[in-house]
């Protein structure tokens, strides 16, 4: 059986931690991400950028200028070099306050479904529309050609309420969805994803009359993230990798508790690691997740081409975040890029 043409999306979630980030700004995104373009523009692969419009928001309503200003002269400066960039949300950022130079971050409304699907202005379709126009306003002006027509939700979470929240995606002119992970299923204080029940497909049409479990005939284009399973020595190993990399830290992540400090989520965080012991999950194709090397990487997705075969074309997903590359996750997607554009190359 012939191999499928591939066509890899390299991504990335361009934003700050959602918790508490532990250095500036510039160190934990501006920095990462020009280190991150450096590779793939060395390697001549282009980025897609999920860009976390909600946090510009948020610095523009306390007067944090800095902010904004790197923010945007990034990403046209990534545009015009022939990079990506498309529509990513957090809107926990629309309700944080900023006090005392630190953020304080509201947990109550962290993802699209809890703000509701109806017409105000602070709901999610609103929001949908004005993340897409703040894209459209900010890039058109250096690139004609540009169009914001593809998303990838906060936390990787369609979930609930995914019809009403592709209804919305679609009626804003986003064509192409990259949320789904098949396959994956976690449950953390602040969100559950169940993607266990996915199409079989490699890429799907998803629209609000099926939801995501059925394939339909139009809609939103579904780019899923990649990925894969190993066996029990293979994660053994993969968490002694991650605890070797424990102080590669800029940040933590969000949880419910009341302060963001770094140990809040550390008993969610543990129970979240230990799974790859005691049961067989799925990991997420990627590179700047501690704990893979190339070895884990090329397997993975070696099987989930194979999984795919009978596909003529398979479109997939790689996702990274800038904050959590340090320089031996930008030397493994040095590496794996090589790697696969030496394999799958036509």
């Amino acid at each position: 059986m012939n191999t499928p043409v591939i066509n890899i999306m390299v991504t990335a979630d361009y934003e700050l931690f959602l918790g508490r980030n532990f250095l500036s700004n510039d160190d934990v995104l501006f920095t990462p991400t020009q280190q991150m373009i450096e590779v793939c523009d060395e390697l001549d692969v282009p980025i897609t950028f999920f860009a976390d419009i909600c946090s510009v928001w948020a610095h523009q309503k306390f007067s944090l200028d800095d902010y904004i200003s790197k923010f945007e002269n990034q990403l046209i400066d990534a545009n015009k070099k022939g990079h990506d960039v498309q529509l990513h949300l957090h809107p926990h950022w629309m309700y944080s306050n900023h006090k005392n130079n630190e953020w304080q971050v509201s947990t109550d409304r962290m993802y699209l479904y809890e703000l509701g699907f109806g017409s105000g202005d602070d709901e999610a379709p609103a929001l949908i529309k004005r993340g897409v126009e703040y894209l459209q306003a900010l890039l058109k002006k250096h690139n004609p050609d540009y169009s914001c027509l593809a998303f990838r939700a906060a936390g990787l979470a369609l979930q609930p309420g995914e019809s009403d929240l592709i209804k919305a995606l679609y009626n804003n002119g986003i064509k192409i969805d990259s949320s789904i992970a098949k396959g994956l299923k976690f449950k953390l204080d602040t969100v559950e994803v169940d993607y266990s029940r996915t199409p079989e497909l490699a890429n799907w049409f998803i629209s609000p009359e099926t939801g995501i479990e059925q394939p339909a005939k139009a809609g939103v284009m579904e780019i899923p993230i990649g990925t894969f399973r190993s066996d029990l020595l293979t994660r053994i190993g993969f968490l002694c990798r991650r605890l070797r990399q424990v102080n590669l830290r800029r940040g933590a992540g969000i949880s419910r508790s009341t302060r963001q400090t770094r140990w809040s989520n550390l008993k969610t965080m543990l129970a979240y690691n230990l799974r790859y012991i005691y049961t067989n999950p799925f990991f997420s194709f990627s590179c700047d997740t501690k704990g893979y090397n190339l070895k884990m990487l090329i397997s993975g997705f070696n099987d989930y081409v194979n999984q795919n075969r009978d596909q003529q074309q398979l479109f997939v997903s790689m996702i990274n975040h800038p904050k959590l590359l340090f320089p031996p996750q930008l030397e493994l997607l040095k590496s794996l890029i090589s790697n696969l554009k030496s394999t799958y190359a036509h």
